[in-house]
């Protein structure tokens, strides 16, 4: 009947959107399936009614957490210059609020480690997103050619979730935010292509070079 497929489909994304954030607050690790389920309103023993293993449910979790969150982001930069965006996404991403609120934020931050050492469907769909990801901030890079916009786009988001690990291991406040200020400024900085590039070293100026 449609009403059960929908009552199926509604229980399980409630599942799965209680262990997005209960992963990200806790460690994949660090919640068991008894307190998911209580977390989502539903017993031990419906769990394995939508899933066939919490492998399963952490792979839903990363595609659908990506997918939402990827999705809002376009929708924030839709109306930025294309030369700002990254560096607008970066503002977004490197804030305070995205640094005390690790349950909705993101997931390469809070569960990189634990993903990369998976197996399977879970290390796989790892894999898919982080492309998806760089791909995505790749179209937002500020420079002209493809291999230069690829190499700003890793750089930057590498820099983003390294910097928000940071930042949140520290146990002040203040200077969580000045880690977070500090790899702001770096890539404001590094995204700058107005900056002029530098000059080519010709053979002749080289030898000069040497000769002083």
């Amino acid at each position: 009947m449609p009403w059960q497929a929908d009552h199926r489909e509604q229980t399980r994304a409630r599942i799965v959107e209680a262990a997005a954030a209960a992963f990200r607050e806790h460690g994949i690790d660090g919640i068991g399936i008894a307190d998911l389920m209580r977390r989502a309103g539903l017993t031990h023993g419906a769990f394995y009614a939508y899933f066939a293993s919490k492998d399963e449910l952490v792979a839903e979790m990363e595609r659908l957490v990506t997918e939402a969150r990827r999705t809002r982001v376009a929708a924030a930069l839709s109306e930025r210059a294309q030369h700002e965006k990254l560096m607008a996404f970066a503002d977004m991403y490197l804030s305070s609020r995205h640094r005390e609120h690790p349950e909705s934020g993101c997931m390469f931050a809070s569960l990189g480690g634990e993903l990369a050492r998976a197996e399977g469907p879970v290390r796989l769909r790892f894999d898919a997103n982080i492309r998806a990801w760089l791909k995505q901030l790749t179209d937002y890079a500020p420079a002209r050619g493809a291999e230069i916009r690829r190499q700003q786009a890793t750089g930057a988001y590498a820099a983003m979730i390294g910097g928000m690990i940071l930042a949140r291991g520290v146990e002040d406040p203040h200077t969580a935010d000045r880690i977070l200020a500090d790899v702001r400024d770096f890539l404001r900085s590094a995204l700058n292509t107005e900056k002029p590039a530098p000059k080519r070293q010709t053979r002749r100026n080289a030898r000069k070079i040497g000769a002083n």
